[in-house]
């Protein structure tokens, strides 16, 4: 409470949002009866149609059509002693507050009634209160509810209730070029299929090569030149747009994708193999050799994880402000060895929405085979080496 605020309800008319009592609650030592009054005119407000906080301002001679006269108390509720005595009572708590406020070098006691859920009644009878009737405030008396106007508030309560939850839908999308592809994609995904036994790699006798001084041969190099093409054919990048359509933000919003399907391949980019070398090189720095993959998920939103015999995916997009949206710009690699149709839910949780929501999504994969030798694999391998060599050293006979 502020002097500003104070004066303002000074000037309005008694209403279902402001009183005006002269005198202090009869409480400490008074009868049920008494102390009934107070339990009334809570419970009224509490429950009654109004869409900002409403005041019982203790100390205060209404006046009719003009400024109301702070004329003072002496003695002040204790808030705790007070919120207990209502709350004991009501089948559900009622927020309010009492505070002591000076103004005019006078004492005024100040009872603030939020907003709230209703309907609130008693859980038995007291005083002069009934159990199980809603009581609220009308204009500036006190009255029971009618039937309708209780069902009315829980309509009110549940469509409020409902207002307050975010409404968040995500679909596949492609994060750089904004383009959005909906619920339901198509994807094709090349096998490479290789027609003969894979061997160790073992260098040419009469190959003494400067690649073979300070290095050794990289035996498993045909199983690396074989996974890292398969991932280069197989895999396809997918990203997902998540967007809050609702009105309310939603806070620390994040998706979780769970499949269970034979054939699929999920990867993280920062999981993808790296280009198959013939020697392991000694020579090379520390930091050419080594690679850390755990370190580039650090600070990562997209986390993949082999999940017994499925996958789990997740997806962490923090805050997303009411009609706003946010992409996964980093992509999903995700490849299926055979044609099938994929269905599953992405599953959109976020701290303020009560229950998971399940957005259905769908992928088609189809496939193309490609057959190939460990020969091509090596002869296309080399090809691409060189011409990444000639794009970075193109002045170089």
């Amino acid at each position: 409470m502020d002097s500003i605020t104070l004066e303002n309800l000074l000037n309005e008319n008694e209403s279902n949002y402001v009183d005006f009592k002269q005198a202090q609650y009869r409480f400490i030592g008074a009868s049920d009866e008494d102390k009934s009054e107070i339990l009334k005119d809570i419970l009224a407000f509490a429950n009654a149609w109004r869409r900002t906080d409403a005041y019982i301002l203790i100390g205060v001679k209404e006046v009719k059509g003009g400024r109301s006269q702070v004329i003072g108390i002496k003695d002040h509720f204790d808030d705790a002693t007070l919120q207990q005595f209502v709350n004991s009572k009501v089948q559900k708590p009622i927020q309010f507050s009492y505070i002591a406020f000076e103004y005019e070098e006078k004492q005024v006691g100040i009872i603030k009634i939020p907003v709230q859920e209703r309907p609130i009644y008693l859980k038995q009878k007291y005083g002069k209160l009934k159990p199980n009737v809603v009581y609220l405030r009308r204009g500036s008396s006190t009255d029971e509810a009618e039937p309708d106007e209780i069902a009315k508030m829980g309509i009110a309560l549940a469509s409020s209730t409902q207002s307050q939850i975010p409404k968040v839908d995500c679909e596949f999308a492609n994060p750089i070029t904004r383009t959005l592809y909906g619920k339901d994609i198509e994807l094709t995904s090349t096998v490479l299929v290789l027609n003969e036994p894979i061997q160790n790699f073992t260098p040419q006798k009469n190959n003494f090569d400067l690649a073979s001084f300070g290095s050794s041969p990289n035996r498993n190099f045909y199983r690396d030149l074989l996974q890292f093409y398969e991932f280069q054919s197989l895999l396809k990048k997918v990203s997902i747009r998540l967007i809050n359509i609702g009105n309310v933000t939603a806070f620390n919003a994040r998706v979780e994708i769970s499949i269970v399907e034979d054939g699929l391949l999920f990867v993280h980019k920062s999981d993808f193999p790296d280009r198959p070398q013939k020697y392991h090189n000694y020579l090379a720095s520390i930091n050419d050799r080594v690679t850390f993959p755990a370190i580039a998920k650090i600070g990562s939103r997209l986390a993949i994880d082999k999940n017994g015999a499925g996958w789990l995916i997740t997806i962490n997009f923090g805050n997303i402000q009411p009609k706003a949206e946010d992409w996964l710009e980093e992509p999903i690699f995700i490849g299926s060895r055979k044609p099938q149709v994929v269905r599953f839910d992405a599953i959109i949780y976020a701290d303020n929405v009560p229950n998971p929501i399940h957005v259905p999504l769908c992928i088609h994969f189809s496939t193309d085979n490609v057959i190939r030798t460990l020969k091509e694999l090596e002869a296309d391998h080399e090809k691409t080496l060189e011409k990444e060599y000639q794009e970075l050293y193109p002045d170089e006979e």
